[in-house]
């Protein structure tokens, strides 16, 4: 089989994975908790991780500080070495061919409307009270800036990296060991799918217990 059908192949068995009671269960976006498709195929391994961005980076909303940005692009630069995160049989051979990440924010689009309570603003139409210019204390919704510090409230965020993996001695492949908790100990519990050629298994793997066998 070509590379390019066997990728298809592996990525068709990880849709598959996508509609999982595991993969179903981070659609309720618990901290704590992610998502691991495994799909293998002869010496293909492709691996698509997914975690609410806590976990990573410890926040979920857009990264604006220095602080913040530093700190994603630290946890990205983690997540983008493939090794810190999954461990393969080191007698197989396996090179990480590329990694991808994505990170998706679902931003509750009604708190773009705190930004338009400067159409509070519009009370500039109210000349006839003065006193509205206290309203300029709706500056004080400029403390609905802090609506910017709804910096928490921004809405769930997601991290998703696609790991590929080829190995030149894939009979040697036995075991996977994941060093995402090590990596990142916000993270308590790994749900993870695996598709092989002897079909599909299910694990939850925690700190203590952070490998399963092909």
């Amino acid at each position: 089989m070509s590379l390019n059908m066997r990728s298809l192949s592996i990525s068709s068995a990880i849709a598959a994975c996508l509609v999982s009671p595991y993969s179903l269960a981070l659609d309720a976006h618990v901290h704590g908790a992610a998502v691991l498709e495994v799909a293998k195929e002869g010496g293909e391994i492709e691996a698509v991780l997914r975690s609410p961005m806590a976990n990573i980076v410890g926040f979920e909303y857009e990264a604006r500080s220095a602080e913040d940005k530093a700190t994603q692009a630290n946890a990205l630069e983690i997540l983008k070495n493939a090794n810190n995160i999954l461990k393969l049989s080191a007698s197989a051979h396996c090179l990480s061919d590329n990694v991808e990440v994505v990170l998706g924010h679902d931003d509750h689009d009604g708190h773009d409307d705190h930004d338009g309570h400067d159409d509070h603003d519009g009370h500039d139409d109210h000349d006839d009270h003065d006193g509205h210019d206290d309203h300029d204390g709706h500056d004080d919704h400029d403390g609905h800036d802090d609506h910017d510090g709804h910096e928490d409230h921004e809405g769930h965020a997601d991290i998703t990296v696609t790991y590929r993996f080829t190995c030149s001695n894939p009979d040697a492949l036995t075991d996977m060991n994941v060093g995402l908790f090590d990596a990142f100990n916000r993270v308590e519990k790994l749900h993870v799918n695996l598709i092989t050629d002897k079909g599909a298994q299910q694990f939850e793997l925690t700190p203590s217990s952070n490998h399963f066998k092909f």
